[in-house]
């Protein structure tokens, strides 16, 4: 309970990162650049943010003064269809906190604070930088048509001074509890696995299968734990830790998968040696890499309309290839029916049910 609240209290959300604005004024969507989402809880939230020039000016070009816009989740989806430099009035942005000071010369800015209150429920805001200039910036002396970069920081805290995102405020404790039952259950499964190579000398290959993805799941929650660990203590986390998480944990769900689709298709039922069942080695092969691949290309997505981890064309990529897998699980049970006795028929029906759940 202790390390619970610990996790919560102490963690939090830094963002960081380098924009490139400026270039021909025709062309708005150089003037407008997201930065990142937050959910925030029913309170008043808080949200903190300073600015540094990359590149240092002429002495006729005028200094940046860019301004952060904020969108309600409800209003978000008509960005889209508006001009950038008309979002903040058409969307409309909730909130926008104009005229932020960028610091020079390697410096950074001023932090730049602001609040945003949740009244009847929790809201994801997403928050933009536009330089997109108002009137009187049209009327100052200098030149504004060039390019230029800027790095940001971006924090945010919620009512009670947690800095996580809405989603993500009960992940630490539920992924000790997570570690903590895989634990116990893997303990549980190498020691009847050890009892049972004694009485047999040697450990079925189902059953190694079996111990190897599960293996692959825990090292997913450990390096997702170590993770979060990292977070309470940079605000950012370690990216590959949770990236090599992400992708452990596809594999042990290819793995699985793989393994009831092999007995489905008659292994060590009617068939004894895994190479006499047609297309599974090259079949899981090719999905493995792809999940690979897929895992790789939802981190790089960006957050504009990510509610969970692989969502939009990735999501529905991992879809079709789970129903196709689930597809071919069905295939073969269906016909190990048509070739079975009635024990094996007992036994078809309550696999099927595990399997499929």
């Amino acid at each position: 309970g202790l390390l619970a609240v610990r996790f919560i209290c102490a963690e939090c959300k830094v963002q960081s990162g380098t924009l490139t604005f400026g270039g021909p004024r025709g062309n708005e969507e150089s003037q407008w650049k997201f930065i990142s989402k937050f959910g925030y809880a029913i309170g008043t939230g808080r949200y903190e943010i300073r600015l540094r020039l990359g590149d240092a000016l002429e002495q006729d070009q005028v200094l940046p003064r860019p301004t952060l816009e904020i969108f309600l989740d409800e209003d978000w989806p008509q960005h889209a269809n508006i001009p950038a430099c008309r979002r903040a009035q058409d969307v409309p942005a909730r909130k926008t906190h104009g005229s932020l000071a960028p610091g020079q010369l390697g410096l950074w800015g001023p932090w730049e604070v602001g609040m945003l209150y949740q009244t009847v429920r929790s809201h994801i805001w997403y928050f933009a930088l536009s330089d997109c200039p108002d009137e009187f910036a049209r009327r100052m002396s200098g030149s504004r048509n060039f390019s230029y970069t800027i790095d940001y920081e971006i924090r945010w805290r919620q009512f009670d001074e947690s800095e996580l995102s809405l989603e993500m405020r009960y992940m630490p404790v539920a992924t000790v509890l997570v570690l903590v039952i895989l634990t116990a259950m893997a303990c549980w499964f190498v020691a009847k696995s050890q009892s049972m190579r004694h009485s047999t000398g040697e450990l079925h290959p189902v059953v190694r299968s079996l111990l190897f993805a599960m293996g692959l799941q825990w090292a997913s929650q450990a390096l997702h734990l170590i993770h979060l660990w990292a977070y309470e203590r940079n605000g950012r986390g370690l990216p590959i830790a949770d990236g090599f998480a992400e992708v452990l944990f596809m594999l042990s769900q290819v793995g699985a998968a793989s393994l009831l689709i092999a007995i489905a298709q008659g292994y060590s039922l009617l068939r004894s040696s895994l190479s006499e069942v047609e297309l599974l080695v090259p079949v899981v092969a090719v999905v493995s890499v792809l999940h690979v691949a897929l895992v790789a290309c939802g981190k790089l997505q960006t957050e504009d309309f990510k509610y969970h981890e692989n969502e939009g064309l990735v999501g529905w990529i991992l879809l079709s290839v789970r129903l196709s897998l689930f597809a071919w699980f069905r295939s073969g049970i269906q016909m190990l029916r048509s070739s079975g006795g009635l024990k094996l028929q007992s036994f078809l029906g309550m696999f099927e049910i595990v399997g499929s759940a």
